[in-house]
């Protein structure tokens, strides 16, 4: 389940440095912040993406590299088209999560994974400028300005730490170009994206 959970969390993800930034608090006096870039967020009604994925696993001494498409529908439809080195479709569409691989189909209630839905919530929350409903899960931190931003997420729930330790998403203006997973066993994901033209 894990590996699921981190496919989806990725959704969204290029070449900006998140490693070092120093962390703001939320709400910030200084003319753009989180406010205004979940404002920005939820004026996207839709959006498609090219991205390319590497998974640094403990256990292995190359990273995994996927790539394909991405596409979302507010406020809540995500997909994810994985096409190389294997197909396999991830989707979610209000609260079920459909896997397609191999010619199988599987179907996930969210509310009966609420670990799954918490790291799901964390890219659709963004997506659609919902800070109430990211900031349920997570405590969020915010750097940046309007052309290049940084938030950092780290869960709330304990259970929820037990799999992620923290959530990193950058981006520009309405536009999210990096997402960056780290989780408990010490792998981690990163995903950059080239949106298509709106």
């Amino acid at each position: 389940m894990p590996r699921i959970v981190f496919a989806i969390a990725l959704f969204v993800v290029s070449s900006l440095d998140i490693g070092s930034a120093a962390a703001q608090p939320l709400d910030t006096n200084a003319g753009w912040g989180l406010p205004q870039l979940m404002a920005e967020l939820a004026e996207v009604k839709s959006s498609s993406a090219h991205f390319v994925e590497h998974k640094y696993l403990h256990m292995l001494t190359e990273p995994i590299e996927d790539s394909g498409t991405l596409s979302y529908r507010a406020p809540d439809q995500l997909r994810k088209d994985t096409l190389t080195p294997q197909v396999e479709h991830l989707i979610v569409d209000r609260d079920a999560l459909t896997i397609e691989r191999q010619d199988k189909t599987q179907t996930l209630r969210l509310d009966q994974y609420p670990q799954v839905w918490a790291i799901i919530e964390a890219i659709r929350a963004t997506l659609a400028g919902d800070r109430e409903g990211l900031e349920r899960y997570y405590v969020v931190r915010f750097s940046g300005d309007a052309k290049a931003w940084q938030m950092s997420l780290a869960p709330r729930d304990p259970k929820i730490e037990r799999i992620v330790r923290s959530i990193r998403i950058s981006g520009s203006g309405a536009h999210i170009q990096r997402v960056s997973t780290e989780e408990a066993d010490g792998d981690r994901s990163e995903m950059s994206i080239t949106e298509d033209a709106r």
